[in-house]
């Protein structure tokens, strides 16, 4: 295991993570959005207007935010837990089907992961990104450690195997002198 075979699952949980945290933040990107596309479509059926169109557009985004607050709160939760749980599938998936052998050690922090991220607002914290980026620098930490066994515990029967190689190279080269003297 390496950083560069982790790095998809560590892409599609920031993803999953970034989405999560705009709709927590919702209470606040919601009216700005609905005032940029108020700009977006006023503008293109009566032009700028000397401004008025993005003043009108912000006092209404203002407007919308401070008595819809409620209603985008509502919205920004449900729909980040339903991401962040989308999310934590998603991640879940890819990793039993590339890396499985990742949740022998690990699978309290996966499983952690989800229940931290569907607490509302604590769930603005990136909780998969950071669970899979421990997963896998876990999973290297220990695997870079069986290899340093496995390679002491093999040295002895590498080297007789070089040795034998080298022999065989030897005794190939001698064949190959002894007929081009002859």
């Amino acid at each position: 295991m390496t950083w560069g075979i982790a790095a998809p699952a560590l892409v599609i949980s920031g993803i999953f993570d970034a989405l999560r945290l705009m709709f927590v933040g919702f209470i606040f990107f919601g009216p700005a959005m609905a005032g940029l596309y108020c700009d977006y479509k006023v503008g293109s059926w009566i032009g700028s207007a000397f401004g008025l169109t993005k003043t009108t557009c912000v006092a209404g985004a203002a407007t919308l935010g401070f008595f819809g607050a409620p209603a985008f709160m509502a919205f920004g939760t449900v729909m980040a837990m339903a991401v962040g749980f989308a999310g934590w599938l998603a991640v879940g998936g890819w990793l039993l089907a590339t890396n499985s052998r990742i949740f022998k050690e690990n699978a309290l922090w996966f499983v952690g992961s989800l229940l931290f991220s569907e607490v509302p607002f604590i769930g603005a914290i990136p909780a998969i990104t950071v669970s899979v980026w421990k997963m896998h620098s876990n999973q290297i930490r220990i695997e870079k450690v069986a290899y340093a066994k496995w390679k002491k515990e093999n040295a002895d029967a590498q080297l007789q195997e070089q040795n034998q190689r080298t022999a065989q190279l030897m005794q190939a080269r001698v064949a190959e002198l002894s007929s081009a003297d002859v």
